[in-house]
């Protein structure tokens, strides 16, 4: 009886003490996966980021290990230092001692600052506070980070002033670093200028958002959004501000290709006691090759890595965006601008365009003057009449003015130009200022607007049906 109670007591010790090893030794095998996800994320985020990740040091301990990256960007002289503590799992003891009972098992959890290392001569760069970023990685190497980088204010020695009025947001991925999710916030910042103590710039509400996944020749596809909610410029007596500024872009894959749309927006631009907007802009890109695209993508920051004389860089950039054109028009890749609209108080510009590559019979790579043969297309322009008078109507000011200066203008005619008189002044010249003007020159007016048509083909350039033979017309400033 005594024997049997014995062995009984044995099996129930041995049951009781596995359980207790396996949660003992749980955290250090699971501390050994925390590094070998550390070393990929960093191998794959050098990948996919362009940026040089560097681990500097690792030392890994029971439950709590601790890590130092180096983080820079090719060609620029700035430097980030990232430090980070990581707690082991499944269950982060030191988190618990702080207060936080998460009972949700994970394979780490790790708490970081990213500092910038001042480059020499900028050592007011280092009074920057730090990027804090608090990732879980849970058992599967899925991860979230919450970033933080807070509020600051910077002053130079001339007295400038930046204020900087903090950020943060998360960022989710899965563990191949194939599925990205990110959203970022960030009251804003403003610019003040010693001088006069006035706020030449400020820019509210930003915000970045992006849904990304990992597609044919390991191209990211999916949505990005870069907004903006208000922007002002303060030069007195001059303001202007801009509002709801938006860029957007959606990125498919159609078979072997990347469809890519593009979208600008702006809701309102206020300058002084005009009001415009408002505006918008879509392109649409088509038949881009995902694989030449990623190839040029590598082939770019093998050239920044080796942080080659400027020069030379330059020479090797253009030579590969030259192959890249040359084997993107392969597939007669296509770019529309499908909508362009801008409303004013004068009316609405209007414009639409497109424009084909189409080098399937021709070698661009090596001779770049069949680019010009390759490409065909065409480009329309609505401009409502008030506008183009906005457009001449300070040329004819600016002459009448010289009149007045050099006498050629009778006292009398000089005493008349009244408000009312210069206005209708400025609508019997219009005609012939239309006509002298490079880019008003080239509008036909067709059912009460103004219309600019382009297009080329063969390497030769038409506007308005007639081929253009001087310069190329040139957009108003």
């Amino acid at each position: 009886m005594k024997k049997s109670t014995l062995v009984v007591s044995g099996i129930a010790g041995t049951l009781i003490l596995l359980p207790a090893a396996a949660l003992v030794g749980l955290p250090f095998w699971l501390g050994t996966e925390a590094e070998k996800t550390y070393q990929t994320l960093l191998e794959r985020a050098s990948r996919s980021s362009g940026l040089v990740l560097k681990g500097k040091t690792y030392e890994r301990g029971w439950f709590r290990s601790s890590a130092e990256t180096l983080i820079r960007y090719p060609g620029l002289p700035l430097e980030l230092t990232a430090t980070h503590k990581i707690d082991h799992g499944p269950f982060p003891l030191t988190r618990w001692l702080q207060g936080d009972f998460s009972l949700t098992p994970i394979q780490a959890r790790v708490e970081s600052e990213v500092r910038v290392a001042a480059p020499a001569g900028q050592g007011g760069m280092a009074t920057l506070p730090p990027l804090t970023a608090d990732l879980t990685i849970d058992l599967r190497g899925d991860g979230r980070v919450r970033i933080t980088l807070p509020p600051s204010r910077t002053q130079g020695a001339d007295g400038a002033r930046f204020d900087w009025r903090g950020m943060s947001g998360d960022i989710d991925f899965d563990r191949e670093w194939k599925k990205f999710r990110l959203e970022l916030q960030a009251p804003g910042f403003s610019f003040t200028k010693a001088s006069d103590n006035a706020t030449e710039v400020s820019v509210s509400n930003i915000t970045l958002r992006a849904n990304l996944h990992e597609g044919t020749a390991g191209y990211l596809f999916g949505d990005n959004a870069f907004a903006i909610g208000q922007m002002n410029f303060q030069s007195p007596p001059a303001h202007v501000t801009l509002q709801g500024m938006e860029i957007a872009s959606s990125t498919r894959a159609v078979g072997e290709s990347v469809n890519m749309v593009l979208d600008y927006k702006i809701q309102a631009v206020n300058a002084a006691a005009e009001h415009y907007g408002p505006g918008q802009l879509t392109v649409e890109l088509r038949k881009l090759d995902a694989t030449t695209l990623m190839k040029f993508k590598n082939e770019m920051e093998t050239i920044y890595r080796k942080d080659l004389p400027p020069a030379q860089a330059s020479l090797m950039t253009l030579g590969k965006s030259m192959e890249l054109i040359g084997a993107l028009s392969k597939k007669a890749p296509e770019l529309e601008i499908t909508r362009l609209s801008f409303k004013t108080a004068e009316g609405e510009l209007q414009g639409k365009g497109k424009l084909v590559l189409d080098g399937s019979k021709a070698n661009i790579a090596e001779n770049p003057m069949l680019l010009l043969t390759a490409l065909s297309g065409n480009l329309e322009l609505s401009i409502p009449p008030g506008m183009v008078r906005q457009i001449l109507a300070p040329l004819i000011l600016s002459d009448i003015e010289s009149y007045r200066r050099t006498g050629t203008l009778s006292a009398k005619e000089r005493a008349n130009l009244d408000p009312a008189t210069m206005a209708k002044v400025v609508d019997q010249a219009l005609p012939l200022y239309l006509a002298q003007n490079p880019f008003t020159r080239n509008l036909v007016l067709e059912k009460d607007m103004y219309k600019l048509r382009a297009s080329i083909r063969r390497g030769q350039l038409l506007v308005n049906d007639t081929p253009w033979h001087g310069a190329l017309p040139s957009l108003p400033q």
